[in-house]
């Protein structure tokens, strides 16, 4: 991933920079990705036409509603639209890329048309930018026509149970961001994360909850590693994934099988791996 690094105001759009200077006429600096400096005089004008009302936006998050967003605004207000997106992240994208299974492929090929929209000479990608650390909304608001907060959630709903916070305890988000390389997730579980798969007194992994994302997490972990490496899985994971020691997950939900909210896609990639046995209790169903 790009360094973060910080930059003058000169690296963004002129509409930015124009309102950015305090009384004493210093400038801030906001921290963006090195790839924003190269496109220091901000977004393209168009096919050369001139600009007789330009229509300029914010979409704060890079995720699939920012992405549509960008793109209905793109549509609305034609070769006047100007949309500067504005990612926490120094990579687009959101869910689609750090909360998608690797082995689903078909649903990430939507960055390719994500991708075409940024590729739009109206649209500028600000990466590393993060909502309330390097800009704030009241930023934002005397600069554009509007400002679409399209970010996701960025942290866990607790649960406050006892246990919660025992080593080899994660959520959802944080396994399936470290095994697609969210940076913020490898960051704080990546050496965690390898000693709980590779403990020597036990095989299983517990999973809570009966959704589309817990069968992702209990199919990755029983998935074998040679399956795994054809998969756009995150190296590191396929490192810690080849030395794991799990093999059975137990998935406990509130209710009963018939209850849960797994598709019947997912639960049949499940009962297709290879070396895998699925059981369910006679008794729930």
């Amino acid at each position: 991933s790009p360094a973060s690094t910080s930059l003058p105001l000169t690296a963004f759009p002129r509409h930015f920079r124009a309102k950015n200077n305090n009384e004493d006429g210093r400038r801030r600096t906001l921290h963006t990705t090195a790839a924003a400096a190269a496109n220091p005089a901000g977004p393209a004008e168009g096919s050369g036409d001139v600009l007789t009302d330009p229509k300029r936006f914010c979409v704060v998050g890079s995720g699939p509603a920012g992405m549509y967003a960008t793109d209905r605004l793109l549509a609305h207000y034609g070769r006047d639209a100007r949309v500067d997106i504005v990612e926490r992240l120094p990579t687009p994208f959101g869910l689609v890329r750090s909360g998608v299974a690797p082995d689903h492929a078909g649903t990430k090929a939507v960055t390719n048309r994500f991708g075409g929209i940024l590729a739009d000479p109206r649209v500028t990608f600000l990466g590393n930018v993060a909502l309330g650390r390097d800009v704030h909304v009241a930023d934002l608001a005397p600069r554009y026509l509007a400002t679409v907060l399209a970010y996701g959630a960025e942290g866990d709903r607790r649960l406050d149970v006892p246990g919660e916070d025992l080593s080899g305890v994660y959520s959802a988000r944080e396994f399936v961001g470290w095994y697609n390389g969210d940076p913020t997730c490898v960051r704080a579980l990546d050496g965690a994360m390898t000693e709980s798969l590779a403990r020597s007194d036990g095989d299983t992994a517990v999973i809570f909850g009966l959704g589309n994302v817990a069968v992702d997490c209990a199919r990755v972990l029983l998935k074998r590693p040679e399956h795994l490496a054809d998969t756009d899985i995150c190296q590191h994971a396929l490192r810690t994934l080849q030395t794991s020691t799990v093999r059975r997950v137990v998935m406990v939900g509130r209710r009963g099988v018939a209850q849960g909210a797994f598709s019947p896609k997912e639960l049949r990639e499940l009962l297709s791996l290879p070396g895998v046995k699925v059981t369910v209790d006679l008794a729930e169903l």
